[in-house]
């Protein structure tokens, strides 16, 4: 049974692109600007938008295929442009790992440790998201045989 972590299509992904938009229409003064300043902070301004928008429209998936791991970048979402594979044997256990923030809620993070760490999927730890992080590593624990540590048995 194939199990699939996705942030592509995701409302936050969508928020993302209409703050890229946002942010390329409040840039054009600095196009307007006669002044070697206002060029090169356009240009600067630009090359950064370009670069957010190159890491918005290849989002990575992380998977399940039944036989190893694998994680992948996709064109928008869906178009496979570039794949890899992880061995399970690379992997002692599944954790949830919780970051703490000064502001905000944390983020829940769904890790594959061992021999290499693999970062399979991540929410903030509200009430859904810990239910949803851990009905996917209860999921992934019986999909591929890794102990599922609970959040107080990190250690070790």
């Amino acid at each position: 049974m194939p199990l699939i972590y996705r942030a592509a299509l995701r409302p936050g992904w969508w928020v993302a692109l209409w703050v890229l938009l946002a942010a390329a229409w409040f840039g054009q003064p600095l196009l307007s600007g006669a002044s070697f300043e206002h060029g090169f902070f356009g240009l600067f301004w630009y090359t950064m938008l370009a670069l957010a928008t190159l890491l918005w429209a290849l989002p990575s998936e992380q998977g399940w295929d039944g036989s190893q791991f694998y994680r992948r970048w996709r064109l928008l979402g869906f178009i496979t442009l570039f794949k890899r594979h992880y061995p399970p044997a690379r992997f002692r256990r599944i954790l949830l790992e919780q970051e703490s923030h000064l502001f905000g809620r944390d983020s829940l993070w769904l890790v594959l440790d061992g021999e290499a760490r693999l970062v399979f999927g991540h929410w903030r730890a509200s009430a859904g998201g810990h239910a949803h992080a851990r009905a996917l590593a209860a999921a992934l624990a019986a999909a591929t045989g890794l102990p599922f540590a609970e959040p107080g048995d990190q250690a070790g």
